[in-house]
Order: structure tokens, then C-alpha cells, then sequence
């Protein structure tokens, strides 16, 4: 059957689905529109789009008007909660929240209610962010489609018969067809950055270890980290320092702030079999950069091919000592090798391949080996690549969103080739270097389907990308 229509402007509520987050507290502050009644809109938004792309699992309304009403009652009374008080969010199911269902897309969780909110989510409660629902993801966060077999394939907003991307393509989607503003998910070899780009929005990479992601249903201790999905890079900002709990300085550049950047353009790898809309639209991004005073620069990340491989090698073993520990908390407690069966496709041949009868598993001294000799060669690749430049700038994905019938393999450049693995091949490298990394949209296709481009900057030094990735956003528009 043909899921409806998603469009985000004739959904009730129309002036929500544009809004930014400082628009927004900017209402409530001056009593235009109480938390309440901003609730009220967003779930009226859920209830008309969300059938059409399947972005939600779960829907928390009795709770997020509850908590709604409560924000107005303490700006009434003069308490302020934070910078996102009565501010609508979602939080995507890899995520404990309190008393709600959190599945992490796997159908054996379906039943699992944390007693306690993950970090990430307690961070943006307490900055007064009202939790509206959990979202749909690629199951157990292993794949980028978010073609759930349990739960049903999130739908892209611009056109429902192609994939989000994952694997937070559920909170990607939420954003992108307004029926939350602002979104939380998480990312292991691409998981924000790539849902982000195929469906138009914005998607931030921390620096890795600086998001406490304690309550996270994690797929790699290595690599994973929790972050925003939003529709500016301010937005992603504000979000960014409730994660992390520092006081920034609102994220706001003019298009004027890339004069005198240096731009590193890796070319080779990444401008090599990519379809040809995101070639032109990468192109034509890096020109407007230059436009507005930015300097290209030619560069080239050695060993950055490898970074998929090296990824792969880690986070197969580090995924089923995660999920043991975490199936061990839940109540009852849940015993991987007793449910290999209950796994879809791509999650089963990962735990069978490392636990059970026909088990392979990655040998100690290859994975020692990856962490300590393979990841130290990409690092410093990427390290030497951006020695005299203060960012770099590739395409997001080698493609924009392909049909959900090719979940599986996709054909790209004539050929046939494996979906996960070529979706994720400019971003898993530089998870793999542990740096700060954020998708922005950069432009469309001749068929309308959003195209993203990657910014890249050095370790700990996330909120100066924030700052060039407004810049840039604003050079193009956005």
C-alpha cells in the first residue's frame, strides 16, 4: 500500500514547520504561544505526517503535555528551566527514557521501559526540552537505511519511496518534515550525518568522548557518540552545549566569516565513483565558498579508504559485548545467544558471526591490532590533511537517497554495489579519527532530493565548526 502523502505544509499547523528553535523561545518568552500550545501543534503535525514516513515508534503525548503544562507553570512563576525550556524534542529509540518504551529497533526490546532517562536525554529535560516520542531506527543502529524488518522502513520526506538514511533516519525525518524542531541521535561510522543529508537537515558529530552517552543502547564503544539532528546549525549549537554542558556563545556567522578560511578539498577517494548530482552540487558548494573569500586548498587524506574496514573490524566485536551488557539490565534479563533468531538480516549475521553455533569471530590480535596500529595510520592522515587548512570539505554520501527496494545493494555509476557499505564510505574514516564532523544541505538534484556536505575540523574544536558550518550554510542559502 502507498503510504500518504508527507507534506509538511499542509499539515496543521504550517508555520511550525520552518521553526527554529530561537523563534520559538522567542514566542514563549514573550507569551504569544504558551509550551502547551506549542505541544499541542507539534503533536497535531505527528498525528497528520508521521503515517507517511513512519519517522516515530512511539508517541509520548500524555507526557509531553504534562511536562508542557508544567513548563508554563514554572515561567509563570517566574523559574526558568533552561535554554530549551518548552521547547519540543524527540530522542531516537537507542535511547533509555523513563517509563517509555525503548526498543533500539529490535523487536526483542519492544516491551523494555527504562527506570532512568539516558544522559543525553536528562540533559535536554533539564535544559526544559519536552520529550514528544522516540524514533524509528535501523535495528540496533547497525545499517544506514532505517529499513526496520520489525517496525516498517522510516520513508524519506521528499519522497516516501526512498530511504531516510540511517541509522537515526527517524529523528533525520521528524525534523525535516517539522514535526519536531529539533531531534537527538546517534552516530557510529555516519549515523547523523548521513540521514541528515538525505533528507535535507542538519546533522552533528561531536568530538568523540565528550557527549556522556551513559543509558545509550550503543553499538561501539570506540566510535559512538550522541548528537543533534536540527534545521540550522544555531539550532544543532544550543543542543550541542546542553549535551555537553557548556556555555557557548550563540552560533551565529554570516556567509562573510569564510573570508580568509582555508578549505582542505580532499580530492581522489572523494570525488571518485559518486553519482554525478553530487559531484555538481559538492562542486558548486566549494565555489560558493570561494566566492564569499574562502580559499580552497587541494589536499588528499591518506589512508582514509581504509577507514570503513578498519571500522568494521572493531565495532562487530565491541556490538555484542555492548548488547550483553545492556540485555543483562533489562528486566527480565535477555540472553543474546538464545535470540540470534529473533534478529533481522543485518544484526543477525553481525551477533552470528561473533557469538553462537557458526561463529567467526574478529581474532584478539586483529583487533588489538585495528585499535592500537590501524586507527593511529587514519588519524594521522586525516591530522597531515588538515595541517595547514582550518577545515575540510567533502560530499556527506556518495549518493542521495536511493529507493527503499534497494536496501540491500543499489546500483551506482552502472554497477551494483553494497548499500551499507557505500553510503558510509566518507564517514566512517573520520569517525574512526574521533573528530568533529557535521552535515549541512548544500542543495537539491534535478529531481528534488536533498545533497549534504560534509565539514570536518580538528579534535575539540567542535564549536569553531559550528561556527564555519553556519557560515557556509549561509553562503548557500540555507
Amino acid at each position: 500500500m502507498t503510504p500518504p502523502e508527507v507534506n509538511s505544509m499542509t499539515a496543521p499547523h504550517p508555520e511550525l514547520a520552518t521553526a527554529t528553535i530561537a523563534e520559538l523561545a522567542a514566542r514563549l518568552r514573550s507569551g504569544d504561544v504558551s509550551a502547551l500550545e506549542l505541544t499541542e501543534g507539534y503533536l497535531a503535525r505527528i498525528e497528520a505526517l508521521n503515517p507517511g514516513c513512519n519517522a516515530f515508534l512511539t508517541v509520548t503525548a500524555e507526557q509531553a503535555l504534562h511536562q508542557a503544562a508544567e513548563c508554563d507553570r514554572k515561567r509563570a512563576s517566574g523559574v526558568e528551566l533552561g535554554p530549551l525550556h518548552g521547547i519540543p524534542f524527540a530522542v531516537k529509540d537507542n535511547m533509555d527514557t523513563a517509563g517509555v518504551r525503548t526498543t533500539s529497533g529490535m523487536s526483542v526490546l519492544d516491551q523494555w521501559h527504562p527506570r532512568a532517562d539516558a544522559a543525553p536525554v536528562r540533559a535536554a529535560r533539564s535544559a526544559g526540552a519536552v520529550l514528544l516520542g522516540k524514533t524509528n531506527m535501523h535495528e540496533g543502529s547497525f545499517g544506514i537505511t532505517s529499513a526496520n524488518p520489525h517496525y516498517g522502513p522510516v520513508r524519506n520526506p521528499h519522497d516516501t519511496e526512498r530511504i531516510a538514511g540511517g541509522s537515526s533516519g527517524g529523528s533525520a525525518a521528524a525534523v525535516a518534515s517539522g514535526m519536531v524542531p529539533v531531534a537527538l541521535g546517534t552516530d557510529t561510522g555516519g549515523s547523523l550525518r548521513i540521514p541528515a543529508a538525505l533528507c535535507g537537515v542538519i546533522g552533528l558529530r561531536p568530538t568523540m568522548g565528550i557527549v556522556d552517552d551513559t543509558g545509550v543502547t550503543r553499538l561501539s564503544w570506540s566510535f559512538d557518540t550522541s548528537g543533534p539532528i536540527a534545521r540550522t546549525v544555531a539550532d544543532a549549537g544550543l543542543l550541542f552545549a546542553v549535551l555537553t554542558g557548556r556555555i557557548a556563545d550563540p552560533v551565529e556567522a554570516g556567509a562573510d566569516t569564510l573570508r580568509g578560511l582555508r578549505i582542505g578539498v580532499p580530492r581522489g577517494y572523494f570525488a571518485t565513483d559518486n553519482d554525478p548530482e553530487v559531484d555538481r552540487i559538492t562542486e558548486s558548494a566549494a565555489a560558493r565558498f570561494a566566492e564569499h573569500g574562502a580559499q580552497l586548498v587541494p589536499c588528499a587524506i591518506e589512508g582514509i579508504e581504509h577507514g570503513s574496514d578498519i571500522g568494521f573490524r572493531m565495532v562487530g566485536p565491541e556490538k555484542v559485548v555492548l548488547t550483553k551488557e545492556y540485555f543483562a539490565k533489562v528486566e527480565p534479563p535477555i540472553v543474546l545467544e538464545e535470540v540470534l533468531d529473533r534478529f533481522g538480516a543485518d544484526l543477525r549475521a553481525t551477533f552470528a558471526g561473533e557469538v553462537g553455533p557458526d561463529a567467526n569471530p574478529v581474532p584478539a590480535h586483529i583487533y588489538l591490532d585495528t585499535e592500537r596500529r590501524d586507527t593511529a595510520r587514519i588519524k594521522a592522515g586525516i591530522d597531515e590533511a588538515m595541517r595547514d587548512v582550518d577545515v575540510l570539505l567533502t560530499p556527506t554520501t556518495p549518493a542521495p537517497a536511493i529507493p527503499l527496494t534497494e536496501h540491500q545493494t543499489m546500483l551506482l555509476g552502472g554497477r551494483e554495489q553494497h548499500t551499507f557499505e557505500t553510503f558510509i564510505r566518507y564517514t566512517f574514516g573520520t569517525a574512526v579519527a574521533g573528530i568533529p564532523a557535521i552535515s549541512i544541505p548544500a542543495g537539491h538534484t534535478g529531481s528534488g532530493l536533498p545533497v549534504g556536505v560534509q565539514l570536518l575540523g580538528r579534535a575539540h574544536t567542535d564549536q569553531r565548526l559550528l561556527a564555519i558550518a553556519a557560515a557556509a550554510s549561509a553562503a548557500l542559502g540555507g
